[in-house]
This record gives structure tokens, C-alpha cells and sequence, in this order.
């Protein structure tokens, strides 16, 4: 998860035309927005200043049921990460919800700016602790300016009126109802046929001599398809590739 995490850190915070966040107006125009969430909706929001890596969190009365932040708080961290709210959440579900995140950054930057806002990241996340028997919404927009940079990042947080059993997560535009991405579509074809096949059997303790055996095809093929997982999933090995394509349901 912490590879996943930390490509998705580089990706938002060494954006080609990094700076400062100089349009104070479009900066005090979110805050309000964050703030009458969490009045109103009894949430979270958390607006991240991405060209200076920090953090405003806006908490209602859910601040209370959580025992996190304060309600009626704003508070300003030096990070674009709640770290503290995802400490609540099932890790699992953190993990689907930055890779999530990470397509998203990939997709918003495919498409005008001025449509960017109609876009966002819907996940329902599990909780871990004493609230275990609750699940929250979280909704993420990201905000670009006319250098095509994504400098402010809006997540908003609330109870969800059902229980979630499982993580959901889509990329839907708001205009229309249109899913871009589901989760369960996106995990499906993130890794090739071929390779979940040598996934799986690297999982049961395989070395790749056997698998080229069983499959007849090189081990220099082999190695090359380990590679690549090991590329596309930002793990360190292929034992951590294994592990974490248990937990996100891919073999």
C-alpha cells in the first residue's frame, strides 16, 4: 500500500508547473465550500493545497461519533494526507481507495480542464474500530488551473445510510450519472490474463523454471511478465505482488 500511496504523492505534489497556490480568492472560494459540508452534512471535508503539501480539515458532529478531530474545528496539517481519518478506515479499503485515486489523477488529466470539475471519486470505505458497524462516503474532486496542474484536492466525508459489506469505488461524472471506472471493472483487467496465470502460480510457490515448463514458454518470458507486475502494481517483489493481489481480489 505504501508504494501505491507514495507514486500517488509524486504524481500529485511534482507536477510540471509546481509552485505556490497564488489565486487566494479560488483558495477562500473552497474553503467555504469545505465548511458548509461539514455544517451541513455533519462531515469531513479535507482540502489539500497540493503545490504547498498541506491540508485544511473541516469537521462537523460525525468529528465527535469518530473520535477524531473536533467538531465546529478547522484544522491546518502540513500534508495532503488524513492520515488520522484513515486510521479508522479497514486498511484493505484505504488501499483500493488511493488506486483508485491514482487512475483518476491518470484519467482527469486526459480531458479539458474546464470539464475536470464534473468528475469525481465515489468510494464507500468500512470502518475498523468501535464503529466497525458503520461505513462511510467519500467523494473526492480534483481542481485544476489554467496551467492544466491539479492544485486543490476537495474530499468530503460522511456516514453512508447502509452498510457497506465491501468496498465500492467508481469514477463518475456528476453532470451526467456516466461511471467512467468501477473498481471491480478496473481490477479485472489491470493485470493481463497471462499474468495473473504466473501470479498464481508464484503464489503456490512456483519458481519460474516450472512455470515455463507448464506454460511453454521461456523463462526469459517469465521474467519478463514478473517484471511487469512488478511494474504496474509498485511493489518491491513479486511476494509482495502476490500479497497484495490477494487482498484486492485479483487471483
Amino acid at each position: 500500500m505504501k508504494n501505491i500511496k507514495d507514486d500517488l504523492s509524486k504524481q500529485l505534489l511534482l507536477q510540471k508547473n509546481s509552485g505556490n497556490l497564488n489565486n487566494t480568492e479560488e483558495l477562500k472560494t473552497f474553503q467555504e465550500i469545505a465548511q458548509n459540508f461539514a455544517d451541513l452534512e455533519n462531515g469531513i471535508a479535507v482540502l489539500s493545497d497540493l503545490y504547498n503539501n498541506k491540508s485544511y480539515i473541516y469537521s462537523g458532529k460525525i468529528a465527535d461519533e469518530l473520535d477524531i478531530f473536533k467538531k465546529n474545528e478547522v484544522r491546518q496539517i502540513e500534508s495532503i494526507w488524513e492520515d488520522d481519518l484513515f486510521g479508522k478506515l479497514n486498511p484493505d479499503d484505504v488501499l483500493q481507495k488511493y488506486l483508485l485515486e491514482l487512475h483518476f489523477f491518470k484519467f482527469i488529466k486526459t480531458i479539458p480542464v474546464e470539464e475536470r470539475k464534473d468528475f469525481c471519486v465515489i468510494s464507500k470505505l468500512r470502518m475498523k474500530d468501535k464503529t466497525a458497524n458503520k461505513s462511510l462516503v467519500h467523494k473526492m474532486f480534483y481542481f485544476s488551473n489554467q496551467y492544466e496542474d491539479v492544485e486543490l484536492a476537495l474530499c468530503l466525508y460522511n456516514f453512508d445510510f447502509s452498510l457497506a459489506l465491501h468496498y465500492e469505488g467508481a469514477i463518475i461524472n456528476t453532470a451526467n450519472g456516466n461511471i467512467i471506472k468501477q473498481n471491480e471493472s478496473e481490477n479485472a483487467s489491470f493485470l493481463s490474463s497471462r499474468e495473473k496465470e504466473i501470479l498464481k502460480m508464484l503464489q503456490k510457490g512456483k519458481q519460474s523454471k516450472e512455470i515455463a515448463s507448464l506454460l511453454f514458454i521461456s523463462i526469459n518470458t517469465v521474467s519478463r511478465h514478473r517484471q511487469n507486475i512488478i511494474e504496474k502494481m509498485k511493489v518491491s517483489n513479486t511476494a509482495e505482488a502476490c500479497t497484495l493481489a490477494l487482498k484486492l481480489k485479483w487471483i
